[in-house]
């Protein structure tokens, strides 16, 4: 049977077992018939919604994006309802991304969506939703896969249409028409409805206020300053809202037009509020005419519009982007075998245009932030922790307190960081500093970056020694680390080819969709769950791939070219797992010689049917673990 026959029942037997499925869990708009709905059931796109609520100046709200909140994020949401239902605004509308998404699996988006409804159901008002890039597209980053798109239809309602509301009029924009996060367009299609809403929109004595989830202002194939605006421009409109970047911001005016873009309600941040990242509700009025003005609500705080300008959100991205800022030279031996004195380089690098000071720690647990002149704290750093791959039991210890360093606008400083640590009975995860570089805001604001760097251990295996567990660790941080633990490899090097053996501790295993060529082509960007084995003779490196959810088990792929592979059958086998494990492999390289073997690195990607995968790896990546001959 072929692997693409296999698929095929698979996907056969999901649609079979879905078809007696309770139907999904509908917003109240559209089982109160607030849509114009199809045959089917989906909402018609580009209807106009006529609401008639009391002749008086308006208050609307706005919920942020929910996306990648996890389960820690909901109570930001429920309580932003709570506080929504207190302050009873008009109308609510949102600007997209309200659930996670970005899976390959139906089940999932309608627990996703339903968890969602069940809160925002509960306003006492009615609830517009815009959709987000995470509402319909697919985990399988096919772009032609319309299931999640249909589905938000059915679910929430239309994905572009205008709602007239006491003379004023709403614009919802879809700013994902591609269904490809890559390529972001505006179609003509949706322009010249675009125009004909604003024509109408006109007419009326209310404002006009556009929301979109992606600024899609930002995207250079859309040509907003040359199609969009002047369309905007014409016809007076007030406003432009987005979400999508997780980060609170007030833009510049354009000609007369506000342009916003909002933080989260319940979705992924990682840094301090006064870099724009906050848990908010945004609270618009509207009217007498067309007059507008916005204020944001945190729990227990009103915050002025321009709580975070553009100016100092690039300034913040600036030094968060990239690794140089704070970048870590040099590694450190491994106390695996002896203890250890060494020391390791860090260079700092300011890219804004004013000074810095940088402060170096070990990193260590954190429950929250105060958040200077504002009678609120931030519970970021609780929400966040994870203690897998932050809280690590590290022997490593930083010996010298480092004074706070200054650095000028355009300048570097070279810091060297002393470690000690004793000798221990197994391989340590990296261990981990925290990195505050803190500046001051065009409002007088000591403003915090959070930089996490991990640092490089240098790992040997040896052939004559007792065999150990290496931790498969993620070498750098990422805000979208799986709380998991460490997976781990043993590498047995005693007889003539080497053995594998590997526990994964991945809490779900899926697999990559088609055949071995795509497997190649993506590996390094894999949509499943993967195994892959670097091996190094001298000058020569192979390539293994290893899927460990595969139909077809003891499958392994060699990389030949960087585009084809060649199979080797019964290369691995399943072992009973252990403790916490999800599967236990054995994996035997058998054209590979133990004894001219100089470097192996083994790589596992976990992907839990999600959009996102993470690789950790067992040596620092673009590093070896290195084999070290045997003794005389």
């Amino acid at each position: 049977m072929t692997r693409a026959t296999l698929l095929g029942i698979i996907v056969l037997a999901n649609l079979c077992s879905s078809a007696g499925a309770e139907p999904p869990v509908r917003s109240r708009a559209m089982d109160e018939g607030t849509f114009v709905l199809e045959d089917d059931g989906s909402a018609i796109d580009g209807q106009h919604v006529t609401d008639l609520p009391p002749p008086r100046r308006l208050r609307l709200a706005i919920l942020p994006d929910r996306t990648t909140g996890r389960a820690w994020g909901i109570p930001y949401l429920e309580k932003a309802i709570e506080d929504l239902s207190r302050l009873r605004p008009d109308a609510v509308f949102c600007v997209g991304d309200l659930i996670q998404g970005y899976t390959r699996d139906p089940s999932q988006w309608d627990r996703e969506a339903a968890e969602y409804l069940q809160i925002v159901n509960d306003l006492d008002c009615a609830f517009y939703p815009t959709a987000g890039n995470h509402d319909v597209i697919s985990g399988s980053r096919d772009a032609t896969d319309r299931t999640f798109l249909e589905r938000y239809r059915e679910t929430f309602g239309p994905v572009h249409y205008s709602v007239e509301i006491n003379g004023s009029t709403m614009v919802i924009l879809f700013s994902d028409e591609t269904l490809d996060g890559g390529d972001i367009r505006f179609s003509d299609e949706q322009l010249a409805w675009l125009e004909g809403v604003l024509e109408t929109a006109a007419q009326r004595d209310g404002a006009t206020v556009l929301l979109m989830h992606r600024p899609l202002w930002r995207y250079g194939n859309v040509k907003w300053d040359t199609r969009v605006h002047p369309l905007l421009v014409k016809h007076g409109v007030d406003a432009v809202m987005a979400g999508h970047f997780h980060a609170l911001h007030r833009e510049p005016d354009r000609d007369g037009i506000q342009y916003h873009l909002l933080g989260v309600c319940g979705g992924a941040i990682d840094q301090h509020p006064l870099t724009g990242q906050l848990h908010h509700v945004t609270m618009m009025d509207l009217g007498p005419g067309d007059e507008i003005s916005l204020f944001h609500l945190p729990v227990g705080v009103t915050l002025p519009d321009d709580f975070i300008t553009r100016a100092d959100q690039d300034r913040i991205y600036k030094m968060k982007r990239a690794y140089r800022h704070a970048e870590v030279r040099g590694d450190l031996p491994d106390p695996f075998r002896n203890p250890v004195d060494d020391t390791v380089q860090m260079v700092l690098r300011n890219p804004i245009d004013r000074a810095i000071r940088f402060e170096i720690t070990a990193a260590e647990p954190t429950d929250s932030w105060l958040v200077g002149n504002f009678p609120f704290i931030a519970n970021t750093p609780a929400d966040i922790r994870n203690p897998s791959t932050t809280d690590f039991d590290t022997p490593f210890e930083l010996i010298e307190t480092i004074s706070p360093i200054d650095v000028g606008p355009g300048e570097e400083r070279n810091v060297e960081l002393r470690f000690l640590a004793p000798k221990v009975d197994a391989p340590p995860p990296p261990p981990q500093l925290t990195v505050t570089a803190t500046y001051e805001d065009d409002k007088g604001r000591r403003v915090p970056v959070v930089l996490q760097r991990r640092i490089p251990i240098n790992r040997t295996v040896a052939d004559d020694e007792p065999l150990v567990r290496w931790p498969i660790s993620a070498w750098r941080h990422s805000v979208y680390e799986v709380p998991e633990e460490d997976s781990w490899v043993q590498v047995d090097l005693r007889g003539r080819h080497p053995v594998l053996e590997l526990g994964l501790m991945d809490n779900q295993l899926c697999r990559s969709e088609g055949d071995e060529l795509d497997l190649v082509r993506n590996r390094n960007n894999p949509s499943g769950d993967l195994v892959r084995i670097r091996t190094r003779v001298g000058t020569n490196a192979r390539e293994f791939l290893l899927e460990p959810d595969a139909l077809e088990t003891g499958v392994l792929w060699e990389v030949q070219g960087g585009k084809t592979a060649i199979r080797h059958d019964a290369s691995w086998t399943r072992e009973q797992p252990g403790e916490g494990e999800i599967a236990r492999l054995r994996i035997q390289l058998a054209d590979v010689d133990s004894r001219l073997l100089e470097g192996i690195q083994v790589g596992v990607a976990d992907n839990d049917l999600t959009y996102h995968t993470q690789w950790r790896e067992v040596a620092p990546s673009g590093e070896w673990l290195e084999t070290m001959p045997s003794s005389p």
